[in-house]
C-alpha cells in the first residue's frame, strides 16, 4: 500500500512534526511530501498525482487551508483514500466533510488513529471502532468518540528520520516535552485538551542530544506552557551541561508561574543567547483577562520579566494580542506602553484570530466581534474597537516591527529617541509620516529606515547619533546617503589628528573610514578586516 503525507508549511525553515509523528508511529511505509505556501500549487498536484498513493494525508492548519481546498478541488487520483487531520479540520469538521472531497477526518491526535485506519484501509474492515474519526458512511456523517493519548511514551518521537538530516542545520526543529496546557484561556486551542500530560523526559534529553550532534541550530520547544513541567530546571541544567555553543533554545514561558530560582540559576550559569523565552503577555486589563479566562498576576509578571532582563543572559520575545474583549483603544495603548517599556529584545503585536473550536469564536455575538470568515478567521472590529481603531493598531504593528523588532538600532537608542511614556504614540505618528510620504511598508533597505527616521525626527542632535548608530552597525564601509559638509582641510586635520593618537596611518584611514559632524564634534570610524574601531573627537576649526 503506497500511502504519502503531504505538508505545506508557511516557511521553508519550518518543520512539521505532525506527518513526521503518523510517519513514526505508523506500521507501513511512509512517504512524505513537504512544500511552503510559495510552492506553486500545479506543481504540488503533479507531485501527488504522479505518485498516485493508495492512502493520501494532509495535515492542515490556518495557513494553509486554502491551498488545501484549491488541491482537493483539481486533485485527481483514482481509487485513493484520503485523510486529512490538523486545526483547521479538527473543529466543524462536518461541514468540511460535506463540502470536500475526503474520506476521512482525524480530529484531535492522530498517531494512534492513523495507524489504526491505515489497517482498516487494507484489510477493507469496518472503522466504527476507531477513536478521532469523521466519515461519511451511506451518506450520512459518522462520528466516533475524541480520545486523547493518556500515555505519551507509547509514542515513537519524530527526530530521527536520514530523510531530514540534509535540512537540519538551515531548519528549525521543533520538540514537545508536553502535550496541553494548564490553563483555559478561551482564545486558545491548547485550551481544549483536557489536561496536560508529559513525554519522558529521558527520551527528551536523547532527542536534544541527536539533532545537535546533526547540526541543528535552533530547536524550539511546541510546549504551550513549557515550566509547567515539573522537570523545568533539569532539563535546563542538562542542556546548559551539554551545549555545542551553536544551538540556541526557544521556549514558550508562563512568566508570573515561573519559579524565581530558575531564573537566578539560569542568569548565573546559562551561557548568554543559548535561551530565548516567548512569553505572552496579551493584556494588562484585569478585566479583559478574566473575561477570556486568564488570570494573570501582573506583578509577579513583570518582576519575573525584569529578573531574565537584569543581566541580559536569555532573549527576550514578548506578545501583546489587540482585540480581546472590552480592551478599547485607550486600554490597549496603556497595554502596549507598560509591555514596551519592559524593554525586551522582541515585541510582537498580534490580533486576535477567532479559531474554530474556541469559547471565543462561540463567544463572538456576545461582543459584537466582526472577523474574516476564511482563515486566518482575524477580527476587524468589535464592540470596544472600531475599524478605524484596528487600523491604527495594524500602523503601529509595521512600525514596531521594522523599528524595534528588526534590530536595526543600537542598544538604548529607540529608548533615546522615544518618549518613553507613550511609545505607542511614537511608532502611531511615524507610521503616518510613512503614510504621509508614501513610503512602503516592504522592500526598503536599512538605509531607507535611517532616512526616514532622520526626516520624521528633524533634530540635528539626534540625527547624528542615528548617524554614528548607522556607521558603526555595520562590518564593511556602509552607503552613506546623506550629504556631509566636511572640507578637505577638516578631513586632513582630524584624520592626521586620530592619526598621532591611534597610530593608525593616516593613509589607511583615508581608505577605510567613513567620517560625519556635528557642530564641532567628529565621529570616525575605521572598517578594516570586517570589524570597525571608532574615534570621537572635539575640534573647533574655522
Amino acid at each position: 500500500m503506497k500511502i504519502l503525507l503531504v505538508s505545506i508549511n508557511a516557511k521553508y525553515i519550518h518543520t512539521n512534526n505532525a506527518v513526521r509523528l503518523l510517519k513514526a508511529n505508523s506500521d507501513f511505509d511512509v512517504d512524505i511530501f513537504e512544500y511552503t505556501i510559495k510552492d506553486d500549487i500545479s506543481t504540488i498536484i503533479r507531485d501527488i498525482e504522479d505518485y498516485n498513493p493508495d492512502v493520501l494525508g494532509m495535515s492542515i492548519y490556518i495557513w494553509n487551508i486554502s491551498l488545501f481546498i484549491k488541491i482537493l478541488k483539481e486533485l485527481s487520483l483514482e481509487g485513493s483514500k484520503i485523510i486529512i487531520g490538523g486545526p483547521e479540520v479538527s473543529y466543524e469538521s462536518a461541514d468540511f466533510i460535506n463540502k470536500h472531497n475526503v474520506d476521512y477526518i482525524i480530529k484531535g491526535e492522530g498517531e494512534l488513529a492513523f495507524n489504526s485506519l491505515l489497517h482498516s484501509i487494507e484489510d477493507n474492515e469496518d472503522v466504527s471502532s476507531i477513536s478521532n474519526l469523521i466519515y461519511l458512511k451511506e451518506g450520512r456523517i459518522s462520528h466516533t468518540p475524541l480520545l486523547e493519548i493518556d500515555n505519551l511514551d507509547n509514542l515513537k518521537l519524530p527526530y530521527f528520520f536520514d530523510d531530514d538530516l540534509a535540512h537540519i542545520k538551515n531548519k528549525i526543529s521543533y520538540i514537545e516535552t508536553s502535550r496541553g496546557c494548564p490553563f483555559n484561556c478561551s482564545y486558545c486551542l491548547s485550551s481544549l485538551e483536557k489536561k496536560v500530560r508529559f513525554f519522558d523526559m529521558d527520551k527528551v534529553k536523547e532527542s536534544i542530544l541527536y539533532l545537535m550532534s546533526k547540526g541543528s541550530k535552533t530547536i524550539k520547544f511546541l510546549d504551550r506552557t513549557f515550566n509547567a513541567n515539573k522537570k523545568t530546571l533539569e532539563l535546563f541544567a542538562f542542556i546548559i551541561e551539554n551545549t555545542n555553543s551553536s544551538t540556541v533554545f526557544q521556549f514558550e514561558i508562563t512568566g508570573d508561574i515561573l519559579d524565581k530560582k530558575i531564573i537566578e540559576y539560569l542568569n548565573e550559569y546559562a551561557p548568554k543567547k543559548l535561551f530565548r523565552f516567548e512569553i505572552g503577555i496579551q493584556s494588562t486589563n484585569y478585566e479583559t483577562n478574566l473575561l477570556v479566562d486568564r488570570f494573570q498576576d501582573k506583578e509577579k509578571l513583570f518582576e519575573n520579566i525584569r529578573l531574565i532582563q537584569d543581566k541580559g543572559i536569555i532573549d527576550l520575545h514578548l506578545d501583546l494580542i489587540a482585540g480581546l474583549p472590552k480592551e478599547n483603544l485607550s486600554s490597549f495603548i496603556n497595554t502596549f506602553n507598560e509591555v514596551f517599556n519592559l524593554e525586551a529584545k522582541e515585541l510582537q503585536l498580534g490580533f486576535l484570530k477567532m479559531l474554530k473550536g474556541t469559547k471565543i469564536r462561540r463567544e463572538a455575538s456576545k461582543y459584537n466581534y466582526v472577523y474574516n470568515e476564511e482563515s486566518p478567521y482575524q477580527i476587524l472590529s468589535n464592540d470596544s474597537l472600531s475599524c478605524i481603531d484596528v487600523k491604527e493598531i495594524h500602523l503601529v504593528e509595521h512600525m514596531l516591527d521594522i523599528y524595534h523588532n528588526k534590530g536595526y538600532f543600537g542598544k538604548n537608542l529607540l529608548a533615546y529617541i522615544i518618549n518613553t511614556k507613550n511609545p505607542y504614540n511614537f511608532f502611531k505618528l511615524i507610521g503616518e509620516h510613512y503614510i504621509t510620504n508614501k513610503y512602503s511598508f516592504k522592500g526598503y533597505q536599512v538605509e531607507d529606515v535611517y532616512k526616514r527616521l532622520f526626516s520624521f525626527i528633524n533634530c540635528d542632535d539626534i540625527i547624528f547619533t542615528l548617524k554614528k548608530d548607522y556607521l558603526l552597525r555595520s562590518k564593511i564601509k556602509p552607503k552613506i546617503f546623506w550629504e556631509e559638509r566636511i572640507t578637505k582641510e577638516e578631513k586632513n586635520i582630524v584624520l592626521s589628528e586620530i592619526a598621532k593618537t591611534s597610530g593608525i596611518s593616516t593613509n589607511k584611514l583615508y581608505k577605510h573610514s567613513a567620517i560625519t559632524k556635528h557642530k564641532n564634534q567628529y565621529f570616525v570610524v575605521l572598517y578594516e578586516n570586517f570589524s570597525n574601531i571608532y574615534f570621537e573627537t572635539k575640534k573647533d576649526i574655522n
